[in-house]
């Protein structure tokens, strides 16, 4: 559910339409802020593996959780300023996107091991494939094609409001609902590993 409310995923393929569309940067100039955005991304999910591992740390059953949530709260604030605000020249915009793609970048490191977390060993193969294949592809789908749709009939600006802004905000909201369901799979598929672990050192 949370994966098909990404609203982030947009503004890898429209960013610099946008830019373009709405504040009137010619293509040249607005292409500069896919420099910073994949720098924050790649620095992002650097900050996003070692704030996992210190999140699991301190609270194994949540701690994801909340990095992932936060990620989402932190990208839609970043958006709204990075796309909702218009400023002198590009430098600024440039800043806002390095920022949306660090808190984009986050989110693998994140969800990722909270997939493994809640699935057995020899399902997760499958469950990566689904994850991936199916609900990203199908929410990357859905959003590119929606907001093609949707900037032709009422602009681009307020379908980056609406994606980027709010949705992100509503997706973030949406995770707090993931807590409890998330902790008692994580403590069965746990409960599961250590029966199989015992079993394998009695049969030894």
């Amino acid at each position: 559910m949370s994966r098909l409310l990404s609203g982030h995923l947009l503004i890898s393929t429209f960013g610099v339409v946008y830019l373009v569309d709405v504040f009137g940067f010619s293509t040249q100039v607005a292409s500069v802020v896919l420099l910073p955005m994949g720098i924050g991304y790649f620095l992002g999910t650097l900050l996003g593996g070692f704030a996992a591992d210190w999140a699991a740390r301190r609270s194994p059953r949540y701690g994801l959780v909340a990095v992932l949530q936060g990620a989402q709260f932190a990208f839609a604030v970043a958006a709204f300023f990075g796309t909702q605000i218009e400023y002198d020249g590009i430098a600024l915009f440039a800043v806002f996107f390095g920022l949306m793609g660090m808190a984009q970048g986050i989110n693998p490191p994140v969800n990722r091991p909270m997939v493994m977390a809640v699935t057995p060993p020899e399902q997760r193969a499958a469950a990566f494939a689904i994850y991936v294949s199916v609900f990203e592809a199908i929410a990357w789908a859905a959003f590119s094609l929606g907001a093609g749709f949707l900037g032709d009939v009422v602009g681009l600006r307020p379908v980056f409001l609406w994606v980027l802004v709010i949705l992100m905000l509503v997706n973030g909201a949406v995770l707090t609902l993931l807590y409890r369901p998330y902790a008692q799979d994580v403590a069965r598929v746990q409960g599961e590993l250590d029966r199989r672990r015992s079993q394998a050192l009695g049969a030894g």
